[in-house]
């Protein structure tokens, strides 16, 4: 497994400000960092079964079909593209959402864990990216997959960590500027997406 290539094209995703960031971002901002946490642990837990899901489904097509291997890459290299052209064009439509009253631990965890797993996007570029990363000999090595998801599962951590802390301590300037960020993500997007059309 190209290691590198998928810790680039994970990054920039994962930092992307879609449902997850802006939950983590909601929460770092209403109730504080620390609270934070357990909204994370769902969503980890959440994306971790994702991730095996989709790798699992697919690895199983791929085992009978030795072309899948590139067709996935041209899906995901369009997807990537598609999804980098959709955020510069977007009109910053991403939004922080305030929200009252503290929450107990466990409703915290359960949130994160349904708002992380009931994301159809992580389901869609999880079906068409990981599984460019599974071995083609043998797409149902446990060893592969746990890699992946453990590297996977880290980059959120640090990005959700991100979004959290930015969200409690740089309140005023995150709304001012999520635009830029937004741009800045598109282009990075986009250049993966290239890379991976002519992997």
């Amino acid at each position: 497994m190209n290691f590198l290539l998928f810790f680039v094209t994970i990054f920039p995703i994962s930092m992307m400000p879609g449902i997850n960031m802006t939950y983590a971002m909601s929460v770092g901002m209403s109730f504080g960092y620390k609270h934070s946490f357990f909204v994370m642990a769902g969503q980890l837990l959440a994306l971790a079964f994702v991730s095996f899901s989709c790798m699992l489904g697919v690895g199983a097509v791929l085992h009978h079909f030795d072309y899948a291997f590139k067709v996935l890459n041209i899906i995901a290299g369009l997807y990537m593209l598609y999804l980098g052209v959709m955020l510069f064009f977007g009109k910053g439509e991403l939004s922080i959402t305030n929200v009252s009253n503290l929450p107990s631990k466990k409703q915290m965890f359960i949130n994160g864990l349904i708002v992380s797993v009931s994301n159809p996007k992580a389901w869609i570029f999880f079906s068409a990216l990981l599984p460019t990363f599974l071995d083609k000999d043998d797409p149902f090595s446990l060893t592969r997959m746990c890699v992946i998801t453990v590297t996977l599962l880290f980059i959120e951590f640090c990005a959700l960590n991100i979004y959290a802390l930015g969200g409690a301590m740089l309140k005023k300037f995150l709304q001012t500027h999520l635009r830029l960020l937004e741009i800045c993500t598109a282009i990075i997007v986009c250049t993966i997406g290239v890379l991976l059309l002519f992997r």
